[in-house]
């Protein structure tokens, strides 16, 4: 096999990302395309870039549509400066003997290739997949190439990526600035940024939280990972950052009505998952009592039972629901409040569906 490895710092990973890999795969005959976040650019050691988990969950995101598409840890688990000839050695290591590895870049950074680290070893040990841009530089990128060619017998394939022009520095100016990034990024990651740029660190550390906790309850009981991380990334969408009982009970609502007409999300089954994340109710789907589960119990929350509850929640999904209504129920009485009417329907539904299969 030929496996392609795209590096960078993917802060976003963007369209130009994507057509740039897609592009090397089809007119280099690769069989895969490696993702491979770096922990620290060599050429960008000054600059911050967004936490590893994030730009993890971008690349998750946006390349779980291409099945020839594959996220590489190598060096974010390494840590440290992400040196190229080190990250490629690596993957080689771990492939049947006879594979091939190639480095896919842009034009600008393949006019740089002799200023990377041990940039010698580089080029006599993997090939290079360069995207190009039509009338961008050609006569330098032909006569580097050729020099390569001929001093380190450099496998150089040429491939057009007009996308590229896309720069994920112009991505985070235009959030910043309220810009739209519509048709800039996929719209997985769009979301994905959009909910970071409006939610609190606070709100936005829970919100990961139960995204990662939704994902590992996905996994557990057999339903999709991508519809729970969906649901958990938008289920506090609306939540008013003052707090309050009406608003705990009605976000829910208001953040399905925005999933779908700001998002385009048309899944029903997300949609109500994200609408009862707060109250539950009769005939919870298995994604809908995942979100509510996930929301009520990820880490973080730190009220006596919780921790025991996760566990239920690893073990049981509809007896740890039926146990989280029924604290809530007492949370909500001993301050005040009745429970809502979705979730006291919530409790006798799940009360009648685990007699009968007590019974059975």
């Amino acid at each position: 096999m030929r496996i392609g490895v795209l590096g960078g710092s993917f802060d976003p990973l963007h369209l130009g990302h994507l057509t740039l890999a897609e592009n090397a795969r089809v007119s280099a005959g690769l069989s895969k395309v490696l993702f491979m976040p770096a922990s620290i650019q060599p050429f960008k050691q000054d600059m911050r870039f967004s936490p590893d988990d994030e730009r993890v969950a971008m690349i998750e995101f946006a390349a779980r549509e291409n099945p020839y598409f594959e996220l590489s840890w190598v060096e974010l688990e390494r840590g440290g400066v992400s040196y190229t000839i080190d990250s490629l050695r690596e993957l080689r290591a771990g492939l049947p003997a006879g594979d091939e590895l190639a480095f896919i870049l842009g034009t600008d950074m393949f006019l740089m290739v002799e200023k990377w680290h041990r940039s010698g070893e580089l080029l006599r040990e993997f090939g290079l997949i360069v995207g190009t841009r039509p009338g961008y530089r050609d006569d330098e990128v032909s006569a580097l190439a050729e020099k390569l060619r001929s001093a380190y017998g450099t496998r150089i394939d040429m491939v057009g990526s007009s996308a590229m022009l896309l720069s994920a520095s112009e991505i985070r100016k235009r959030l910043t600035q309220g810009e739209s990034i519509r048709y800039l990024v996929p719209e997985d990651v769009r979301c994905y940024l959009l909910v970071r740029a409006k939610e609190n660190p606070s709100r936005w550390e829970h919100t990961k939280r139960v995204m990662d906790f939704a994902a590992e309850l996905a996994a557990r009981y057999g339903e999709n990972v991508y519809r729970a991380k969906i649901a958990a990334l938008l289920h506090d969408y609306c939540k008013d950052s003052s707090g309050g009982v009406e608003n705990n009970l009605t976000h829910g609502a208001l953040a399905a009505q925005a999933a779908a007409g700001e998002f385009g999300i048309s899944d029903e089954d997300v949609l109500n998952a994200i609408r009862y994340h707060t109250t539950g109710r009769e005939n919870m789907s298995r994604l809908e009592m995942i979100l509510f589960i996930a929301d009520t119990l990820a880490p973080g929350r730190t009220y006596s039972e919780a921790a025991q509850l996760r566990e239920l929640a690893r073990k049981d999904l509809r007896v740890c629901t039926l146990a989280v209504l029924i604290e809530l129920k007492r949370y909500l009485a001993a301050n005040g409040y009745d429970s809502s009417r979705d979730s006291e329907d919530a409790i006798k539904w799940l009360e009648q569906e685990l007699t009968e299969t007590t019974t059975r």
